[in-house]
């Protein structure tokens, strides 16, 4: 039996290519961190540390079992469906969150972002699925002054229990409206299951992303992914077929259809996908996602979180679609082992 469950929740987070965070759940439901980084020529992900409990659920605000999970510091659920919040400073401790009572839909999953505004000062957004009958997406924030209720929510309506991500508010796909345009980004999936985004266009009209081929369309319940570069935002999605496509939008809003990733091993249904951007090479992208099976034993009873490194080709306009995927890394859920493996093929948020 593996020690963690079968087909968690995972959230991914990194201070830099030497420091990735991974959260997910263990079988018995404590949330727990695993460290990695980047090693190697062509790089993959390597384990740097054990897997350690984050949050037990011994504690007084256990998370209840498959909790969707975000980081920045750690967001889940409780069995109450409230939002909570753990940080680490020396230790870990429990945030405020929950004293706001803020329930999600039980359905409801999680994204979050931290940025820094016009004056200099951090924030944090977390993004959820409320109890209406239409599922509406509501955005929360904490700054030095507390945690705060966000604007009117995303009605337009989404899918129920649609994949969120959430990404900086860059060229191309920030809000047209002028007191928005500094609002992070979230994207999602309409009821109609195209894929959408916050970025208002006025008119509480917000943006649909049209997907030209119906064999990359997005699967019903398609996990999302999401980052950006300051000229590009790199969309990650699963399609009808189970397989992970990827879509840019340039800075100019213009809109690049998807391309398949290409993954050696494709993930399994309904799992994950998360993705990541380091400051300190823009040009690497890491991808995770679940497997059901480990490659060196082609074991069916492990579930593992595999994360596959993309590298751009160049930084030429001209290749800005052009990836290499030189390796992926595996982090098996068993006894927390994570280790490198090579293959061959075509969350965000780290701790404070």
């Amino acid at each position: 039996m593996s020690d963690f469950l079968p087909n968690a929740s995972f959230a991914t987070t990194a201070r830099s290519k030497a420091a990735i965070f991974t959260y997910t759940q263990s079988y018995y439901g404590d949330i727990i961190e695993i460290q990695g980084k980047l090693s190697c020529n062509p790089e993959i992900y390597t384990r740097t540390s054990n897997g350690t409990t984050v949050l037990p659920i011994s504690e007084d605000l256990p998370p209840k079992r498959f909790t969707p999970l975000a980081t920045r510091y750690v967001f889940y659920l409780d069995d109450k469906n409230r939002l909570c919040d753990t940080y680490f400073d020396t230790q870990w401790h429990q945030g405020s969150l929950v004293s706001k009572n803020w329930v999600a839909a039980p359905y409801s999953q999680l994204a979050a972002i931290q940025l820094t505004n016009s004056i200099g000062a951090n924030f944090i957004c977390v993004y959820y699925q409320d109890t209406a009958d239409s599922g509406d997406i509501k955005q929360v924030s904490y700054s030095h002054s507390g945690w705060e209720a966000g604007p009117p929510p995303i009605n337009d309506p989404p899918l129920i229990r649609t994949s969120l991500s959430v990404v900086a508010p860059e060229a191309g796909i920030r809000s047209a409206v002028s007191h928005d345009s500094a609002a992070p980004v979230v994207f999602f999936q309409y009821n109609s299951l195209g894929l959408g985004s916050s970025q208002d266009l006025g008119d509480d009209d917000y943006t649909i992303y049209p997907i030209q081929q119906h064999t990359r369309a997005m699967s019903a319940h398609a996990s999302i992914a999401a980052v950006d570069d300051g000229k590009n935002c790199y969309l990650f999605y699963t399609s009808d077929d189970n397989s992970v496509q990827q879509m840019r939008i340039a800075a100019t809003g213009a809109i690049h259809q998807p391309v398949s990733v290409g993954l050696a091993m494709q993930p399994i249904p309904a799992s994950p996908l998360t993705a990541m951007m380091f400051n300190d090479a823009p040009g690497t992208i890491i991808l995770f996602c679940l497997l059901h099976w480990a490659t060196d034993t082609k074991s069916t009873d492990k579930t593992n979180i595999y994360a596959a490194t993309l590298t751009r080709r160049s930084t030429a306009d001209a290749d800005a679609d052009n990836w290499n995927v030189s390796a992926q890394g595996k982090k098996e859920k068993q006894k927390s082992d994570v280790e490198g493996v090579t293959a061959h093929a075509s969350p965000s948020l780290w701790r404070d």
